[in-house]
């Protein structure tokens, strides 16, 4: 639910209520919505006598409107057994509604007039890319401004090949800190809010940060320990056309000059870095043990641009974000909000959304252990929604390994220590036989000779119907 909350995906959940009078500790009335309202923009409990399809109705009205999320409602179980007209939902619209609230013009007006006023501006999109439409629009403000856009960790907001994407926003445990921040005077943040794992970089002190955003419960989150100066609450969809508008208008014969400049030296900054990393990740073809950025570098070569990338990585996110370039939207999703079991049954959830597209699940080998893989593989095997796993497996739980390592130091940190720490996964088990076992292909991967073939194989057996799972063998640690 978590997740769900922050990856403003509308869900409603039932939940039945046992009968009888449940109490808690302090002999008050269970109250079983307390459990999810932390999560959801809603919860309810059904009464008896109470119209159904009223709380139905309201319970969709509220989870497809902006900012989408979840609702919660529990109903006493002797309903199941009583008769209801049967009523059809009316047709939504295939987008969540708009805000209500009118656009504040003076305040994007004032937006735009720092954009330009500022050196060095850095524009960072969360969760934009939801819609798909946003992506052209924010192509049409960062090129209006001629600012680099780094993507949030969840969404295409940008595609990575244009001239003016500085990447995917690097969480966790990164070996590269986030481009641009430590540059930046000014900062718009749109639909963004700070990712779960630890990010790498922040911006300087002096930096301006306004933030539009359609949840008023992000105002007030700490954006970076710090906050945004301004907050606009405003639906993405319609502001950001409205403040390309705004920055075109503003802009004088000299200023474009200035953006046009700006842009040649940002798109080879960008072109720069990429072709280093490129070449840094073919170099190692023959390294063994496998190379996440070489693993990365083959993966990006076998799927195609329509592909949904699953990624929940975490140690090796900056190989997957350097290597696999996400050109349309919707074709990648990442944990909002902070679950390691998240990726198996996220990638089953793609594959029955878009059951036309290839889905490519990028894991840690603990994220595959704590994601049920019997369930969720039997299950795609099962319902005919079959997709790739690729597991990154380094024989650990790399997150845990880098607190134990801080507290105790690197060289403490023996294999006796690792085991008693919980941080090693170690004999590492064949995952490559759940898949098997569960009706799919699977194989174990050592040299980096056999990535590809293995990889071709998997996707030429998931176009035929069956889930695949690669275990791959990293440097363990």
């Amino acid at each position: 639910m978590h997740n769900v909350q922050w990856g403003r995906v509308p869900v409603i959940l039932w939940a039945g209520v046992m009968p009888g009078k449940r109490v808690n500790w302090k002999n008050e009335s269970f109250d079983q919505g307390s459990i999810m309202r932390g999560c959801v923009k809603w919860d309810h409990q059904l009464a008896p006598g109470e119209e159904i399809h009223e709380v139905l109705q309201h319970a969709f009205d509220v989870a497809f409107s902006e900012p989408c999320g979840p609702v919660y409602l529990t109903y006493p179980l002797g309903i199941l057994t009583e008769k209801f007209d049967r009523r059809s939902i009316p047709d939504r619209p295939p987008e969540p509604t708009h805000l209500a609230e009118p656009i504040d013009k003076d305040r994007l007006a004032k937006t735009a007039e720092l954009l330009l006023d500022a050196k060095s501006p850095l524009i960072v999109a969360g969760a934009t890319g939801r819609f798909a439409e946003s992506v052209a629009s924010l192509i049409g403000l960062a090129e209006a401004i001629c600012a680099p856009v780094l993507n949030g960790a969840t969404r295409v907001n940008l595609p990575t090949t244009h001239a003016l994407c500085a990447g995917i926003e690097q969480a966790g445990a990164s070996r590269q800190p986030n481009a641009g921040y430590a540059d930046a005077d000014f900062i718009l943040a749109i639909d963004y809010d700070m990712p779960y794992a630890p990010m790498g970089g922040m911006p300087r002190p002096t930096a301006k940060v306004v933030q539009i955003a359609a949840d008023p419960t992000t105002q007030g989150r700490p954006l970076w320990m710090r906050g945004a100066n301004e907050y606009i609450k405003a639906d993405s969809r319609d502001a950001i056309p409205v403040l390309t508008t705004l920055v075109r208008e503003k802009t004088s014969e000299t200023k474009k000059g200035e953006l046009a400049a700006r842009f040649d030296l940002v798109s080879r900054q960008q072109a720069d870095l990429r072709n280093r990393r490129r070449a840094s990740a073919s170099s190692k073809a023959s390294e063994e043990p496998i190379s996440a950025d070489w693993l990365c570098q083959c993966i990006a070569s076998v799927i195609d641009e329509k592909a949904i990338v699953v990624n929940h990585t975490i140690r090796d996110w900056a190989s997957v974000t350097d290597q696999i370039d996400r050109v349309s939207p919707h074709t990648m999703i990442s944990c909002a909000g902070g679950s390691i079991q998240w990726a198996p049954a996220a990638a089953l959830g793609a594959k029955i959304a878009a059951p036309g597209k290839m889905v490519v699940s990028l894991v840690s080998d603990g994220g595959f252990v704590w994601g049920c893989p019997v369930a969720t593989l039997w299950s795609a095997s099962t319902y005919h929604a079959p997709f790739l796993t690729v597991i990154f497996n380094n024989q650990s739980y790399g997150v845990i390994r880098g607190i134990v390592q801080r507290i105790y130091g690197e060289t403490k940190v023996s294999d006796e220590l690792g085991s008693a720490a919980g941080v090693d996964i170690s004999p590492s088990p064949d995952y490559s036989m759940v898949a098997q076992a569960s009706g799919g292909y699977g194989r174990k991967l050592e040299r980096p000779a056999d990535v590809m073939p293995a990889l071709r194989e998997a996707v030429n057996a998931v176009k035929s119907g069956k889930t695949a799972v690669l275990d791959v063998r990293l440097q363990k640690g």
